[in-house]
């Protein structure tokens, strides 16, 4: 019996033609190249053949990697796994591996779906191949074949789990290197703008110190003017520059201003441009002064606190994936979102202190003022979001007080039954009769299913895994439930699942 199964990406004939394309435009720009080489000479002015190779270029790239991707291929066989790229040949023996996973990625809003060898030692194999999308076909076929693959994996292998684990961006096991490259990256930045805060504010303060140079002397230091023309303008609105236009380009032939400016002078106005270090910074007219802008150090300081700000939105990642390290790969993680309100609290007060910076900002009594009671703030706000997002183990907490008549409360049982057809329940309404499932909020008893108790029996009590955090709350604990023979998974808080619990008749187990 052959068990060897052999996964390529899907070849049409739109993958030929590109290829085609890109060996005819590589033949293109050789020739063009050869060209120049042999007959034009490298220091030649830049032709029309040039022109060509930069065209070709591109369907060249694009040539290659589609002929990259169809090329390459994944063979599972009793030996284990093999990968062939152009580049490497890897073989992952089933021994090696603990589990066969799914992973899911978001590209331009579309989920797309890999296959993820967990290894033993704890490191992770995502294959070149099979792909998932949207669309029903392709999805048909990525399941089919990871479905051949974990058969195959647990026909010569030993797998981990006996589930398929799905590990999507809010889950332990997504990779946290890309988190680490962004957060680095961003303090870089902020370190950058940073070091430029002196520089600015040192800029700023020659502007405004600087006089007037003495008769027929110019220093780039001293501000020196000279009379034009305005020959015409060009305002342009939105992010386009607009500019002012000089007769017989004296003593430059135009100038980069804001759109009101632009519009603000007209052809023929007799203008004075004040000349500093090189460059026109201001252009008077008889009806309208214009100004350039100059970074200020505060404005440069409130860039670097946006940037630093904006890293600790993947550093507050890290660290809740550092917390959660022990947990299962598909098990999901504490919601960022606490961390992201301590850092939008601490925006308040940081970004319009570093507006207000200075070079010795903390030898003033209103920045310690202005600082100290932030800080204050900002390290209680980061102190309960460590507390919000710590890893919580599920457990069926004690119910408090019995319920006294009906009361509705929210839980879903995320598989179909009997008692839940086409997992249309949204609630669970307990007292005045026996725990049924409801498809509203109350009141009343419409369309309940009642549960049948007798016939459940608690296995495990977990946090969500994968996919289910898109059905349900990331707080919400699931009660694995054993109902004859088959299990079903019940969702809700975790006060409310004891509740539940309670009510069922059913304890958690040990």
């Amino acid at each position: 019996m052959n068990d060897a199964l052999v996964i390529r990406l899907p070849r049409h004939m739109s993958t030929w033609i590109l290829v085609g394309l890109g060996a005819l435009a590589a033949l293109v720009a050789a020739a063009s190249w050869a060209y120049r080489v042999v007959r034009l000479g490298l220091d030649a002015p830049f032709q029309p053949t040039d022109a060509a190779a930069l065209i070709a270029l591109p369907f060249v790239l694009l040539a290659v990697y589609v002929f990259r991707m169809a090329t390459i291929s994944v063979r599972a066989d009793a030996h284990g796994v093999h990968l062939a790229t152009w580049l490497r040949r890897r073989t992952v023996s089933w021994d090696d591996i603990a589990d066969v996973q799914q992973l899911v990625k978001v590209y331009r809003s579309t989920p797309v779906q890999r296959v993820v060898l967990r290894l033993r030692d704890g490191r992770q194999v995502t294959l070149p191949g099979p792909y998932g999308a949207d669309h029903p076909r392709f999805r048909a076929l990525f399941d089919a074949d990871l479905e051949s693959l974990r058969a195959l994996h647990r026909r010569y292998g030993t797998p981990a789990t006996d589930y398929l684990v799905v590990i999507n961006s809010r889950t332990a096991g997504r990779s946290w290197k890309a988190l680490l490259v962004l957060c680095v990256g961003l303090l870089a930045c902020s370190a950058l703008a940073a070091s430029f805060v002196p520089t600015a504010s040192g800029h700023l303060r020659a502007w405004k110190s600087a006089v007037a140079c003495p008769a027929d002397q110019v220093d780039r230091d001293c501000l020196s003017t000279v009379r034009a023309v305005v020959e015409h303008t060009d305002p342009n609105s939105g992010k386009s520059q607009s500019w002012v236009y000089f007769t017989d380009d004296r003593p430059l032939d135009r100038k980069s201003v804001p759109e009101d400016t632009a519009r603000a002078f007209q052809p023929g106005d007799r203008v004075t441009l004040t000349l500093w270090h090189g460059g026109v910074y201001r252009i008077t007219g008889e009806h309208h002064r214009w100004t350039e802008h100059f970074a200020t150090g505060g404005e440069v300081a409130v860039l670097s606190a946006l940037f630093a700000l904006g890293a600790g939105v993947p550093a507050a990642q890290l660290v809740i994936r550092r917390r959660g390290r022990g947990l299962p790969a598909d098990e999901v993680l504490p919601s960022v979102g606490p961390f992201l309100m301590a850092l939008l609290c601490t925006g308040v007060w940081l970004l319009p202190y570093a507006h207000t910076l200075t070079t010795d900002p903390f030898l003033s009594r209103a920045a310690y003022l202005w600082l100290g009671p932030g800080a204050v703030a900002s390290a209680a706000l980061f102190a309960w979001a460590w507390r919000a997002t710590r890893i919580r183990r599920p457990q069926a907490a004690a119910a408090t007080a019995p319920v006294t008549g009906e009361t509705f409360v929210p839980a879903r049982f995320l598989d179909a039954t009997d008692y839940n057809p086409h997992g249309f329940g949204t609630h669970i309404v307990l007292g005045d009769g026996l725990p049924a499932v409801v498809p509203h909020a109350g009141p009343g008893r419409f369309a309940a299913k009642e549960i049948p108790a007798q016939r459940l029996a608690v296995r495990a009590i977990r946090r969500a895994r994968g996919e289910e955090a898109e059905s349900v709350p990331r707080a919400w604990h699931i009660a694995e439930l054993e109902d004859g023979g088959r299990w079903v998974r019940l969702a809700a808080s975790p006060k409310d699942l004891a509740l539940v619990l309670r009510e069922l008749g059913l304890s958690a187990p040990v």
